[in-house]
Protein backbone atom coordinates (compact mmCIF):
# COMPACT_ATOMS: atom_id res chain seq x y z
CA UNK A 1 0.00 0.00 0.00
CA UNK A 2 1.50 3.30 -1.01
CA UNK A 3 1.23 6.59 0.78
CA UNK A 4 -1.20 7.83 -1.90
CA UNK A 5 -3.64 4.95 -1.16
CA UNK A 6 -4.13 6.02 2.44
CA UNK A 7 -6.74 8.68 3.13
CA UNK A 8 -7.37 10.47 6.35
CA UNK A 9 -10.43 9.79 8.45
CA UNK A 10 -11.76 13.29 7.84
CA UNK A 11 -11.51 12.79 4.05
CA UNK A 12 -13.38 9.50 4.35
CA UNK A 13 -16.16 11.09 6.40
CA UNK A 14 -16.44 14.09 4.06
CA UNK A 15 -16.58 11.81 1.00
CA UNK A 16 -19.28 9.68 2.60
CA UNK A 17 -21.48 12.46 3.89
CA UNK A 18 -21.20 14.93 1.00
CA UNK A 19 -23.42 12.67 -1.10
CA UNK A 20 -26.16 12.78 1.54
CA UNK A 21 -28.52 15.67 1.15
CA UNK A 22 -29.58 17.49 4.28
CA UNK A 23 -33.25 17.36 3.27
CA UNK A 24 -33.13 13.59 2.81
CA UNK A 25 -31.42 13.14 6.14
CA UNK A 26 -34.03 15.31 7.89
CA UNK A 27 -36.87 13.45 6.14
CA UNK A 28 -35.50 10.07 7.22
CA UNK A 29 -34.87 11.29 10.75
CA UNK A 30 -38.46 12.55 10.96
CA UNK A 31 -39.70 9.21 9.63
CA UNK A 32 -37.76 7.12 12.17
CA UNK A 33 -38.79 9.39 15.05
CA UNK A 34 -42.42 9.14 13.91
CA UNK A 35 -42.09 5.36 13.70
CA UNK A 36 -40.95 5.19 17.32
CA UNK A 37 -43.75 7.51 18.44
CA UNK A 38 -46.44 5.52 16.63
CA UNK A 39 -45.30 2.06 17.67
CA UNK A 40 -44.71 2.91 21.32
CA UNK A 41 -48.27 4.33 21.52
CA UNK A 42 -49.76 0.87 20.86
CA UNK A 43 -51.39 -0.06 24.14
CA UNK A 44 -50.00 -2.97 26.09
CA UNK A 45 -47.08 -3.95 23.90
CA UNK A 46 -45.88 -0.82 22.07
CA UNK A 47 -42.43 -0.54 23.63
CA UNK A 48 -41.78 -4.27 23.11
CA UNK A 49 -42.95 -4.04 19.49
CA UNK A 50 -40.58 -1.15 18.91
CA UNK A 51 -37.65 -3.02 20.48
CA UNK A 52 -38.29 -6.19 18.48
CA UNK A 53 -38.81 -4.58 15.08
CA UNK A 54 -37.04 -2.35 12.63
CA UNK A 55 -37.78 -0.67 9.31
CA UNK A 56 -35.96 -2.29 6.41
CA UNK A 57 -37.26 -0.64 3.25
CA UNK A 58 -40.05 1.37 1.65
CA UNK A 59 -41.13 0.96 -1.94
CA UNK A 60 -44.30 1.73 -3.87
CA UNK A 61 -46.15 2.73 -0.70
CA UNK A 62 -45.21 -0.49 1.14
CA UNK A 63 -43.20 -0.41 4.35
CA UNK A 64 -41.10 -3.55 4.97
CA UNK A 65 -40.69 -4.27 8.68
CA UNK A 66 -38.35 -6.87 10.15
CA UNK A 67 -39.17 -8.56 13.46
CA UNK A 68 -37.12 -11.07 15.41
CA UNK A 69 -40.04 -13.49 15.95
CA UNK A 70 -43.24 -14.32 14.04
CA UNK A 71 -45.28 -13.37 17.11
CA UNK A 72 -44.13 -9.76 16.82
CA UNK A 73 -45.07 -9.74 13.13
CA UNK A 74 -48.52 -10.97 14.13
CA UNK A 75 -48.85 -8.20 16.72
CA UNK A 76 -47.85 -5.64 14.08
CA UNK A 77 -50.41 -7.12 11.69
CA UNK A 78 -53.11 -6.85 14.36
CA UNK A 79 -52.26 -3.15 14.82
CA UNK A 80 -51.84 -2.44 11.10
CA UNK A 81 -54.68 0.11 10.85
CA UNK A 82 -53.34 2.04 13.85
CA UNK A 83 -49.81 2.07 12.40
CA UNK A 84 -50.94 3.15 8.92
CA UNK A 85 -53.15 5.89 10.36
CA UNK A 86 -50.24 7.13 12.48
CA UNK A 87 -47.87 7.15 9.51
CA UNK A 88 -50.45 9.08 7.50
CA UNK A 89 -50.72 11.66 10.29
CA UNK A 90 -47.00 12.06 11.08
CA UNK A 91 -45.35 11.53 7.68
CA UNK A 92 -47.96 11.91 4.92
CA UNK A 93 -45.23 12.66 2.39
CA UNK A 94 -44.05 9.01 2.63
CA UNK A 95 -47.44 7.82 1.28
CA UNK A 96 -47.27 4.46 3.10
CA UNK A 97 -50.40 2.45 2.21
CA UNK A 98 -49.46 -1.06 3.35
CA UNK A 99 -47.12 -3.01 5.60
CA UNK A 100 -45.07 -6.09 4.78
CA UNK A 101 -43.19 -8.22 7.28
CA UNK A 102 -40.19 -10.47 7.35
CA UNK A 103 -38.50 -12.42 10.09
CA UNK A 104 -34.95 -11.56 11.08
CA UNK A 105 -32.51 -13.72 9.15
CA UNK A 106 -34.60 -13.98 6.00
CA UNK A 107 -33.48 -12.00 3.01
CA UNK A 108 -36.90 -10.93 1.77
CA UNK A 109 -36.88 -7.52 0.11
CA UNK A 110 -39.47 -5.36 -1.57
CA UNK A 111 -39.28 -5.47 -5.36
CA UNK A 112 -41.00 -3.39 -7.95
CA UNK A 113 -43.21 -5.42 -10.27
CA UNK A 114 -41.67 -3.70 -13.26
CA UNK A 115 -38.05 -4.60 -12.58
CA UNK A 116 -38.57 -8.37 -13.00
CA UNK A 117 -36.79 -9.15 -9.76
CA UNK A 118 -39.99 -10.40 -8.14
CA UNK A 119 -40.31 -13.33 -10.54
CA UNK A 120 -36.63 -14.23 -10.08
CA UNK A 121 -36.91 -14.13 -6.30
CA UNK A 122 -40.17 -16.09 -6.37
CA UNK A 123 -38.66 -18.82 -8.55
CA UNK A 124 -35.55 -18.99 -6.37
CA UNK A 125 -37.63 -19.22 -3.18
CA UNK A 126 -39.90 -21.88 -4.71
CA UNK A 127 -36.84 -23.90 -5.69
CA UNK A 128 -35.39 -23.60 -2.18
CA UNK A 129 -38.67 -24.61 -0.54
CA UNK A 130 -39.16 -27.56 -2.93
CA UNK A 131 -35.69 -28.83 -2.12
CA UNK A 132 -36.35 -28.48 1.62
CA UNK A 133 -39.67 -30.32 1.31
CA UNK A 134 -38.00 -33.16 -0.62
CA UNK A 135 -35.32 -33.48 2.05
CA UNK A 136 -37.91 -33.56 4.83
CA UNK A 137 -40.02 -36.14 2.96
CA UNK A 138 -36.94 -38.34 2.51
CA UNK A 139 -36.16 -38.17 6.22
CA UNK A 140 -39.79 -38.84 7.11
CA UNK A 141 -39.96 -41.88 4.81
CA UNK A 142 -36.74 -43.21 6.32
CA UNK A 143 -38.16 -42.97 9.85
CA UNK A 144 -41.50 -44.43 8.81
CA UNK A 145 -39.73 -47.46 7.30
CA UNK A 146 -37.61 -47.98 10.39
CA UNK A 147 -40.69 -47.63 12.64
CA UNK A 148 -42.65 -50.12 10.48
CA UNK A 149 -39.79 -52.64 10.58
CA UNK A 150 -39.37 -52.29 14.32
CA UNK A 151 -43.09 -52.55 15.04
CA UNK A 152 -43.45 -55.64 12.79
CA UNK A 153 -40.51 -57.35 14.44
CA UNK A 154 -41.55 -56.44 17.95
CA UNK A 155 -45.31 -56.90 17.60
CA UNK A 156 -44.98 -60.67 17.84
CA UNK A 157 -42.56 -60.59 20.75
CA UNK A 158 -43.55 -60.10 24.39
CA UNK A 159 -40.66 -59.68 26.78
CA UNK A 160 -40.18 -62.59 29.18
CA UNK A 161 -40.40 -60.25 32.17
CA UNK A 162 -43.89 -59.17 31.12
CA UNK A 163 -44.96 -62.77 30.51
CA UNK A 164 -43.81 -63.66 34.02
CA UNK A 165 -45.83 -60.77 35.48
CA UNK A 166 -48.93 -61.90 33.59
CA UNK A 167 -48.51 -65.47 34.84
CA UNK A 168 -48.09 -64.19 38.40
CA UNK A 169 -51.24 -62.08 38.11
CA UNK A 170 -53.13 -65.01 36.63
CA UNK A 171 -52.08 -67.26 39.51
CA UNK A 172 -53.08 -64.63 42.05
CA UNK A 173 -56.48 -64.14 40.44
CA UNK A 174 -57.12 -67.87 40.23
CA UNK A 175 -56.07 -68.39 43.84
CA UNK A 176 -58.37 -65.60 45.11
CA UNK A 177 -61.34 -66.99 43.18
CA UNK A 178 -60.79 -70.45 44.67
CA UNK A 179 -60.59 -69.06 48.23
CA UNK A 180 -64.07 -67.53 48.02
Amino acid sequence: MSKNDVISCSEMIMTTFTSIEKATLEKNNKFFNSWKTIITKISGCGQNLYEHSKIVDTKNGILLIETDHPGWSQMMQMNKKFILRGLEMYVPEMKIKSLAFRIKGSNAMLCGASDGEYEKQLAKENQRLSKKIEEEETVLKKYEKSDDNQSNEKSNEIPQELLNKFKSMEQTMLTKNRNK
